[in-house]
């Protein structure tokens, strides 16, 4: 039994009140916004019990994220057309380390929940529904999905696989606090699927240790944090992210950093768009790597 015993402020930091002037009528933000977006801001303004003041660019904050999480549904549910649901895929690296992440998040959020940390919940799904699997995984498998002919249909089909289970755990850990837009998803992608009347009467989520993959996880970090730092590099040298790289040169800075980053050749080469990578083991010159001292790059366009 989760009491909240806060009070709304206005956004002058005061008790809301008409009287005060600082009064914002539920249906004028529910017509701008929406329920769902309105509940983010609810949810994730405040540790259950404190005041929890009322500002436009929460709620809008809110609306947004909504809108990058129905496009990146849209986005996967192009791709998954021809997809049947399945247990064995070869997976790669990033695949890999995407379901662990997912598993990590089940039990951040599992556990926020139950203690009625609702504002953790909140951006713990929103951090990785935005940036973990939007911004860092589905960039990543573009590639694979767009160009089977390339990339080979095994490593298309893992991309569906993870991206399939992602989109689907997220609308699962998130309908508590979104609950409109995760059913109308739900009942688009996934109903068919998986036979439940309404994501709200399907089986809470489960994170179990044994799908971790805590070596992935490392090595996962790693090879995104080097396609981030090259996709920026590209954009700081006024390269649009579509125009191929003629020459990528990656001084790995140990033998162990150059075999992880050999293993996910293919998906850098792909999201960054490069025509011929060389991985070294020895440290060299050009971009460190953020967070990575010993990775740094050369781009020749």
């Amino acid at each position: 039994s989760c009491l909240i015993n806060g009070m709304v402020l206005g956004t002058d930091g005061r008790k809301m009140s008409k009287s005060l002037g600082n009064y914002v009528a539920t249906p004028q933000v529910f017509g701008k916004y929406g329920a769902d977006a309105t509940r983010q801001w609810a949810a994730g303004g405040g540790a259950t019990g404190s005041d929890i003041p009322f500002r436009w660019p929460d709620v809008e904050y809110g609306w947004r994220f909504l809108i990058k999480l129905w496009n990146a549904a849209r986005f996967a549910s192009q791709h998954l057309q021809d997809y049947t649901p399945q247990e064995r895929v070869d997976l790669a690296l990033l695949d890999r380390w995407m379901l662990t992440k997912l598993e990590k998040l089940t039990a951040t959020v599992t556990e926020a929940f139950e203690n009625c940390q609702f504002n953790i919940a909140t951006e713990e799904i929103r951090n990785f529904a935005w940036h973990t699997l939007c911004d860092e995984y589905i960039e990543a498998i573009k590639h694979r999905l767009y160009r089977p002919e390339a990339y080979g249909g095994e490593k298309r089909l893992a991309a569906q696989h993870v991206l399939y289970a992602a989109i689907y755990r997220v609308l699962q850990l998130l309908a508590p606090i979104s609950p409109h837009v995760t059913e109308e998803i739900y009942q688009t992608m996934y109903a068919d699927d998986m036979k439940h009347k309404s994501i709200h009467v399907s089986p809470w989520p489960s994170s179990r240790k044994e799908r971790m993959d805590e070596e992935a996880e490392r090595y996962g970090d790693l090879a995104v944090a080097v396609i981030r730092d090259i996709r920026r590099e590209k954009a700081k040298q006024r390269m649009p992210l579509n125009v191929p790289i003629e020459k990528l040169a990656i001084y790995a800075g140990s033998r162990k950093s150059a075999a992880i980053l050999g293993e996910a050749r293919e998906d850098i080469e792909g999201t960054c768009k490069t025509r011929r990578i060389e991985i070294f083991q020895e440290k060299g010159e050009g971009r460190e790597v953020e967070g990575y001292p010993n990775v740094r790059f050369l781009i020749e366009p």
